[in-house]
């Protein structure tokens, strides 16, 4: 990544609280507005704003599962002056709200069926995926969670899901509503570890009614992921942390 450009993650990052207008992470670049935004976006994937939205929620699920804090202190503690946008922009990309995803994580995994699509419809109204899970890092043990994600276009549609308590094998996902769809697997420590070990990604793949769609995922050091799928697992796959709660 360039070095300009890794500033303004690095300022993303550590300062995402602050109000970081487009000018104000353009300075930090030095660079203009719009260079700085064009090549933001071709190396990271993601424009700035959108980049800035993905920590902050990152930043709030952290803090909606590990502190007691209320959910309006979290929208400011993240950089959100009106809790109305914040609790707007977190359901649309995590598909709950922010104090029921802090409710999901007390219940435990039992309380997250909501993901796997409403069964008493007609099951022609749904696809599938399946695949199988690849690695050669020697963490075969360690459990994985799939996700199917939707377009960043399409955050309003929550991700599908389940989880792996092998670290390799076969993998299955029903009642996926018709569309397109990215396939993440992200890997963590057994007994909640919050940082991933291995992640794969592939897509986008479109879903019809009735249709399987098969997915085969190798698992690689985080490092070795742009940037770009990274944060399309913070924008939409929200739930493994409810796994690991």
């Amino acid at each position: 990544m360039r070095p300009e450009i890794e500033s303004v993650v690095e300022a993303i990052r550590h300062r995402y609280d602050e109000e970081l207008s487009l000018c104000v992470l353009a300075d930090t670049a030095r660079l203009s507005s719009f260079h700085m935004a064009r090549i933001f976006r071709q190396e990271t994937g993601l424009p700035p704003a959108r980049f800035l939205t993905a920590v902050r929620q990152e930043v709030a699920k952290r803090k909606l599962l590990c502190t007691s804090d209320r959910v309006a202190d979290i929208s400011v503690q993240v950089g959100y002056s009106s809790l109305g946008t914040f609790t707007t922009r977190f359901t649309r990309s995590v598909g709950v709200s922010p104090g029921r995803f802090r409710r999901l994580a007390q219940l435990g995994p039992a309380a997250v069926d909501f993901t796997a699509g409403r069964k008493d419809d007609a099951p022609f109204a749904y696809g599938s995926f399946r695949g199988r899970i690849f690695r050669s890092d020697g963490q075969e043990d360690e459990p994985v969670f799939v996700a199917a994600i939707p377009p960043l276009t399409r955050q309003e549609r929550p991700a599908r899901c389940c989880r792996m308590e092998q670290g390799t094998g076969t993998w299955r996902i029903e009642y996926v509503p018709e569309g397109p769809w990215h396939i993440q697997a992200v890997s963590r420590r057994a007994g909640g570890g919050k940082q991933p070990i291995a992640v794969g990604t592939a897509g986008p793949f479109y879903i019809s009614p009735g249709s399987t769609v098969t997915v085969d995922l190798v698992l690689q050091p985080p490092s070795r992921v742009r940037i770009f799928d990274a944060e399309r697992a913070t924008i939409g796959a929200a739930l493994p942390e409810l796994f690991a709660s």
